[in-house]
């Protein structure tokens, strides 16, 4: 086995661990003579009990491979059965399911379709861990009805087409009431044994998963947002794959042709969250020219060494391609930036190298968050390229809700931000839970009538053909108003010990530990 750090020895050789809130009951996994894979990770557990249907702990989770959906995502971003064994559109609002034989919770109960409703039911109980009210929006269940042990139908309250695609989420997964023994009850090759609150995430192996007995007897997550860190982690041997590697580092050691270097296309996207609901980028001609006094691709190279993404012209990367309006464009075009500024009467009157809205100063406060390297340098770059359009921008750093509070309030005027545009492999999550006049997390204030009418339409519209028309418009008007800014389409890039087997980098990011994992030694 290889060196371990201090943390990795004081969780092996049988020692016990009493998290509090988990209760008195010892849990026992011996490490130390086991296969036991470390993985640094950017983001770590919101609790030390983590629901795994409550805000975003499915992440998580589901790539801990302590939690599954009803239906999968391959990797070729097509949907699969996963706990079902099958399903089918049974009616515009009916959706009828037939589970898998033989599948086993953690605690060695069988699943049935009881428990994936009292599972689903808990998404609306707010007294509950589970609770989830995006989630409950996004799929709009109107009731449960049970056929039989294994059979079952949800009724959405309207129609729906992105709904089957929406049971992808990692939060729509099917979780057994927990107990003190086993706080998270799961269905995946791995239990869960303990989390610390933004730090770690522990799994041992399930011999009685369903898809087979896992390879690896644990995985730990390390929660390193610095990429930096999380690289050193690796070369001192503390773990074993970090997932989310340092551009710059990553091209390195590809032109060095060193290390066990990963990498894969994403439906990630990197983009500006513009406040159009107040200040001065209420004013759509101002976005535009920002938009246009972007150089994507020195942003490319600057944030991302090259290795990392491609220029975002629209909010879908190559990974949708399905779905990508190939007529859009977001060129670099800094005197057509200029013009329209001047046009717009946005001007330099006191000659101090800043243009004026009302008489004021035109000043744009960014800001951004840790946990992604290039959030940054993307940042520092977008500073200096809209500076030259006589712009003063103020850029910082800051916690993530805490960006999107301010954004709300109009203390800021862009949060960048990265998000997987469509985890779920439909093209309606990413617009409709941003841009939707009253989606939660539309912190632009943006309201568009035409916008939601097109985003309603496209969810009731079952036909692919039709709907791609529908999501073509869509897509032309965010380029047009400009509420979102894409930046850039993000490849992901890890790094591993020289030691890691099965491991593959999934287009939603969402899905990791299989029970091929393994690591030798």
């Amino acid at each position: 086995m290889k060196k371990r750090s201090l943390r990795a020895i004081l969780a092996s050789g049988f020692i016990v661990f009493t998290a509090g809130t988990i209760g008195p009951v010892s849990i026992n996994f011996a490490y130390s003579q086991e296969k036991v894979i470390t993985i640094a990770v950017p983001f770590g557990p919101k609790s030390s009990v983590p629901d795994p249907r409550a805000r975003q702990n499915g992440w998580l989770s589901n790539k801990a491979g302590v939690s599954e959906t009803l239906v999968g995502l391959d990797y070729q971003m097509k949907m699969f059965p996963r706990l079902a064994e099958s399903y089918r559109n049974i009616s515009p609002t009916q959706w009828e399911f037939t589970l898998r034989e033989n599948v086993k919770f953690h605690d060695g109960s069988l699943l049935t379709s009881e428990q994936v409703k009292d599972s689903f039911q808990k998404l609306n109980d707010k007294d509950h861990a589970a609770y989830n009210p995006r989630l409950i929006k996004l799929l709009n269940i109107k009731k449960i009805t049970i056929k039989d042990e294994r059979t079952f139908v949800f009724e959405t309250n309207e129609p729906n087409s992105a709904f089957i695609w929406s049971l992808t989420e990692p939060t729509a997964s099917v979780i057994k009431e927990g107990t003190e023994k086993l706080p998270i009850i799961g269905t995946g090759p791995f239990v869960f044994v303990s989390a610390e609150a933004e730090k770690n995430y522990h799994t041992k192996a399930f011999a009685d998963y369903w898809g087979g007995k896992p390879k690896l007897d644990g995985i730990i997550m390390d929660a390193i947002s610095d990429a930096s860190v999380a690289a050193l982690a690796l070369q001192a041997g503390d773990v074993d794959l970090v997932t989310n590697y340092s551009e710059p580092d990553f091209a390195a050691l590809e032109k060095s042709n060193q290390g066990q270097r990963f990498d894969g296309a994403t439906t990630r996207l990197f983009f500006y969250q513009v406040r159009t609901a107040d200040g001065p980028l209420a004013n759509k001609e101002l976005r535009q020219a920002l938009s246009l006094g972007l150089d994507r691709g020195l942003i490319v190279e600057a944030a991302l060494a090259g290795v990392g993404g491609d220029p975002a012209h629209s909010i879908f990367p190559v990974t949708m391609k399905s779905w990508v309006n190939k007529a859009i464009e977001a060129p670099y075009d800094v005197k057509k930036a200029l013009e329209i500024l001047d046009n717009a009467g946005l001007k330099d009157t006191n000659d101090d190298g800043i243009r004026e809205i009302d008489g004021e100063n035109i000043v744009l406060k960014l800001r951004s968050y840790e946990g992604r390297p290039a959030l940054k340098p993307t940042l520092e770059v977008t500073q200096a390229l809209l500076s030259k359009l006589g712009l003063q921008v103020e850029i910082s750093m800051g916690e993530y809700q805490a960006n999107n509070d301010a954004l709300k309030l109009g203390e800021i005027q862009m949060h960048l931000q990265a998000w997987g545009t469509a985890p779920q492999g439909d093209p309606d999550y990413f617009p409709s839970t941003l841009l939707d006049s009253k989606a939660g997390y539309n912190f632009s204030g943006y309201n568009n009538p035409k916008l939601d009418v097109l985003l309603e339409k496209g969810r009731g519209e079952f036909d692919p053909v039709k709907r791609k028309v529908i999501y073509d418009e869509i897509q032309e008007i965010i380029a047009e108003d400009l509420p979102l800014i894409p930046v850039f389409h993000k490849t992901q890039v890890s790094v591993g010990n020289g030691k890691v087997k099965g491991y593959r980098i999934h287009p939603a990011e969402t899905y990791l530990a299989s029970p091929e994992l393994d690591i030798e030694g």
